[in-house]
């Protein structure tokens, strides 16, 4: 048992241990800590995100029912060409020109696109994408007193339509827009940019305008299922909101069976699948509670590193002018001064014999008397010129001498040693 103590204390005082456990302490705290599926530092409508923000259970739903669902994580050009249906919900990077005109190009061939803008305001209007300027569209600009008070449409109402039928009552809507060169869904000049525009909710202004909420436009042989907001399409709110369930009719009426409903995940800032290591690097890089945690392991190692360092040797390779370096008879002369000074002469002796008693495997002498004994069972001759005879002699000598005694036990053990 003592010796497994022994062994266990020594294993706790070696700096690798240490290291191992402020290794562990720091997986276990980032394991504790780690972002959870109701954490969301920033909103995005996204394929891959479980948070309330994000729109999987959507993705999930049209999949349980019978269409192909996956991510597009590559731009609209210069990678995979264009196809089935198309899902963009405020996209935090727009589309670029040529991307828009691809995916128009789609639509004009059959496609479908389901379509969320982004609200962008200045300081008293709306702003348009690009990609909302070429379909005409523009938001309906909410001022700042409204949205302190949380203030929304008024008198939401479904449109009849295919899509819209038997849906549940709508929710108060907070955005509305409008399609350029369309009245209540019918041109009302040349200046259309698509060939129509269906309402399938709107909702009025506390002026008494209408507003749409959600439309359908026709693009040659394709459609468009625009959307005033994303947010009732969220893990949050998809279950209560209605629209939800007319994104989810619009993606299984207008995607063939054999098709496949894209989320356009590239334009949500997402370019690929993330490594652990991406996930690590982003816990303890881009999160604020892990950028703590960084911290203190970084303090760890260098206390631990501080403990361990040697900040020079603690007496110097060359002595300093003032102070030279005894020799080591020079040392011992010094050391027997001290004894002679202090009258303890006899001390010294005995701390001398029991270097001989450790030689010839005897207990060290504690006395005068002990040490004579010592010494007459040594010399077996009994001779009085033997070298522990005259250590005797110097043992009993008043002061000991000290010199007659070392001497004589180095010529015994000297002799003692020769073959």
């Amino acid at each position: 048992m003592n010796g497994a103590a022994e062994a266990t204390r020594k294993m706790r005082n070696q700096p690798l241990f240490r290291v191992v456990v402020v290794l562990f302490a720091a997986l276990l705290a980032g394991f504790l800590f780690r972002p959870e599926g109701q954490r969301s530092n920033t909103v995005l409508r996204s394929f891959f995100r479980t948070t309330p923000d994000g729109v999987a259970a959507l993705a999930r739903g049209i999949e349980r029912l019978g269409r192909q669902v996956e991510p597009r994580i590559t731009p609209l050009v210069d990678a995979d060409a264009v196809r089935g249906t198309v899902v963009l919900l405020r996209p935090r990077l727009p589309p670029s020109p040529r991307e828009i005109n691809a995916l128009l190009e789609h639509v004009r061939t059959g496609g479908v696109f389901v379509y969320a803008p982004p609200y962008l305001t200045g300081r008293r209007w709306t702003e348009r994408t690009p990609l909302m300027d070429s379909l005409g569209i523009w938001f309906r600009f909410r001022p700042v007193t409204e949205e302190v008070r949380e203030e929304m449409l008024l008198e939401p109402r479904w449109r009849q339509h295919a899509l819209t039928e038997d849906l549940p009552s709508p929710r108060a809507p907070t955005h509305g827009f409008r399609v350029f060169g369309f009245v209540d869904g019918d041109p009302a000049n040349d200046s259309a940019k698509v060939a129509s525009s269906i309402p399938l909710l709107t909702a009025m202004d506390d002026e008494v305008e209408e507003w749409i909420v959600a439309a359908e436009l026709a693009l040659d042989d394709g459609r468009i299922v625009v959307l005033s907001d994303a947010e009732p399409l969220s893990n949050e709110e998809a279950v209560d909101d209605p629209l939800a369930a007319l994104a989810v009719r619009a993606a299984l009426a207008y995607t063939a069976e054999a098709d496949t409903v894209f989320f356009a995940e590239y334009h949500q800032g997402i370019r690929g699948h993330r490594t652990r290591a991406e996930v690590v690097r982003g816990f303890f890089l881009g999160s604020p509670g892990g950028r703590v945690l960084l911290h203190l392991v970084i303090l760890s190692f260098l206390i631990l590193a501080c403990r361990g360092l040697r900040f020079g040797a603690p007496t110097p390779a060359v002595a300093p002018p003032d102070r030279e370096r005894r020799s080591p008879l020079e040392h011992v002369s010094a050391l027997g001064d001290l004894y002679r000074k202090a009258g303890a002469a006899s001390t010294a002796a005995l701390l001398l014999l029991t270097r001989l008693a450790r030689a010839t495997r005897h207990p060290p002498p504690r006395d005068t008397a002990e040490a004579d004994t010592l010494l007459r069972r040594l010399d077996a001759g009994g001779d009085a010129d033997t070298p522990l005879a005259r250590a005797r002699t110097g043992l009993h000598a008043d002061p000991p001498d000290l010199t007659a005694v070392a001497a004589g036990i180095d010529e015994f053990l000297a002799r003692r040693t020769k073959p």
